[in-house]
């Protein structure tokens, strides 16, 4: 959810526990609905670095020399067992400004990175060597990938003999995870019962609308990497799924509001 939606939720859903009568619980709720996602960003920026990063020559992209970046992360995987996190820089043309290409899937199953402005295309793997594109990025990171105006950073991780992809930004990892949850409406507790109350009230509610816009989620990260895979029931970056929550809440704010008086 965008943030302002996400602190009108976290505001409203602190005054259901705590009630309108106790602003400081309110203000609590609506930093509570931030979090996650503040946390997460935090971390991002400061512990997963890109280790291969895939930078178009503005002058003569060529689709070869991006696809051999991603064809070098995919054997890193392999080779380590460890994660790769592979960050796509925009592609700026000179005269254009800003020229988007993407990571794409043939009809027979070869990943390849092409420019969407004359439709060139090279295959991530080598001849003789075909890679089953919708096994590796298929339902974490679904094709096409667009990189536009901002850079696009996705996590390549090593399950058994597949390759999975997840994109960064939409990662649902520590901050978004029980335990740091737990260990924040503990914090909250000790101010006040109606602040940790409160807090609780308005984690719950980002965690749901979360998981019910997204495919998966790791509930005990960082303890354990186990992802839980869903149904998506709404598109969590949407305008209408913001709109509609945020209506909601604000509607409940409004009742709460003529109630206390």
């Amino acid at each position: 959810m965008r943030p302002f939606t996400q602190l009108l939720v976290g505001m409203a859903a602190a005054g259901v526990a705590a009630g309108p009568q106790r602003p400081f619980a309110l203000v609590a709720g609506a930093v509570a609905g931030v979090l996650p996602d503040v946390t997460d960003w935090w971390l991002q920026q400061v512990f997963r670095q890109p280790d291969i990063t895939v930078t178009p020559d503005p002058l003569a992209p060529e689709p070869a020399t991006m696809a051999q970046g991603v064809r070098l992360a995919l054997q890193q995987v392999r080779s380590s067992g460890r994660p790769c996190v592979v960050r796509f820089n925009p592609l700026r043309a000179p005269d254009v400004g800003f020229a988007a290409y993407y990571l794409d899937c043939t009809r027979r199953h070869r990943l390849v990175v092409a420019l969407e402005s004359n439709g060139n295309a090279a295959p991530v793997d080598p001849p003789g060597t075909e890679e089953n594109a919708a096994g590796i990025f298929t339902p974490f990171h679904p094709l096409p990938m667009r990189v536009t105006k901002t850079p696009v950073n996705i996590r390549l991780d090593a399950i058994g003999r597949r390759v999975e992809s997840r994109d960064m930004d939409r990662a649902t990892d520590v901050g978004h995870g029980l335990p740091v949850a737990g260990m924040v409406v503990a914090a909250a507790g000790i101010i006040s019962a109606w602040t940790g109350a409160g807090v609780a009230t308005a984690l719950a509610s980002h965690l749901l609308l979360e998981a019910g816009g997204r495919r998966d989620a790791a509930p005990w990260a960082p303890f354990s990497s186990r992802r839980w895979h869903g149904r998506r029931l709404w598109d969590e970056r949407g305008w209408r799924a913001n709109l509609c929550a945020s209506m909601l809440a604000g509607a409940v704010l409004v009742v709460l509001l003529l109630a206390g008086r």
